[in-house]
C-alpha cells in the first residue's frame, strides 16, 4: 500500500481521482532530487498521519504529505528552543541576509509535529510578514480549518546544506482543484 493509500485508508475515505496521478508525481520529484542531487538515499517514512520522503544521506526532507487534522498536542516550545539553531551553521550566500525560523513542513495548527517535520523557515515567510508569507500563511489557514484537506510541502534545495532555497506547497481545494504556489525561501 503506498503512503498515499494508506492515509487515506487511515481517514476511512477514498482517495480523490485528483490524486489519481501523486504517486508518479512524487516518482518523478524524487528522480529530479537525485538527478541535482547525486548520491541521494530516498526512503519514504510514513508516520500514519504523514509522509515525509526523506534524503539519509543529506539529511534532509524532500517532499512532506499530508490529510490536515485537528492540532495534535499544544506545541512543545520547550523542545523547540532545543532544537538546533537554524542560523548557527549558516554560511549566507555572497549578499544573503537570512534570518531563520523553526518552520514546519506540515504546519502544527493542522496536525504537525516536530523533528523530521522542522525546517528553516525564512522568518517573515513563515511569520506572514511580506507579501509572500501572507500567501504562504492563508494557505495554512486554509488547511488548519478544512481538515482532511491534502496538501504538500516540497523543498528545492540549492546547495548541500538542510535550508531550502524555494518551498513549493499545495493544497486540493475540496478534493477537486489544486492550490499551488511556490515561495522563495533565501
Amino acid at each position: 500500500m503506498s503512503g498515499l493509500d494508506e492515509l487515506f485508508w487511515r481517514a476511512a475515505k477514498a482517495v480523490p481521482v485528483a490524486l489519481s496521478d501523486w504517486d508518479d508525481r512524487g516518482a518523478a520529484w524524487c528522480l529530479e532530487y537525485a538527478d541535482e542531487h547525486p548520491g541521494a538515499k530516498i526512503s519514504e517514512i510514513n508516520l500514519g498521519f504523514a509522509v515525509f520522503l526523506f534524503d539519509h544521506r543529506a539529511e534532509r526532507v524532500t517532499l512532506a504529505y499530508a490529510l490536515s487534522e485537528e492540532q495534535l498536542m499544544r506545541r512543545d516550545s520547550a523542545r523547540m528552543r532545543g532544537f538546533p539553531n537554524v542560523n548557527a551553521a549558516h554560511v549566507a550566500h555572497p549578499g544573503e541576509q537570512f534570518v531563520a525560523d523553526k518552520g514546519h513542513f506540515l504546519g502544527h495548527a493542522s496536525g504537525g509535529v516536530l523533528d523530521i517535520n522542522l525546517l528553516p523557515h525564512r522568518r517573515e515567510l513563515n511569520r506572514g510578514w511580506s507579501p509572500d508569507g501572507k500567501r504562504f500563511r492563508g494557505m495554512e489557514t486554509y488547511v488548519a480549518e478544512h481538515p482532511g484537506t491534502f496538501f504538500y510541502h516540497r523543498p528545492s534545495y540549492d546547495d548541500e546544506t538542510w535550508i531550502p532555497q524555494c518551498l513549493e506547497y499545495g493544497v486540493l481545494v475540496e478534493n477537486r482543484e489544486w492550490w499551488v504556489d511556490r515561495f522563495a525561501n533565501r
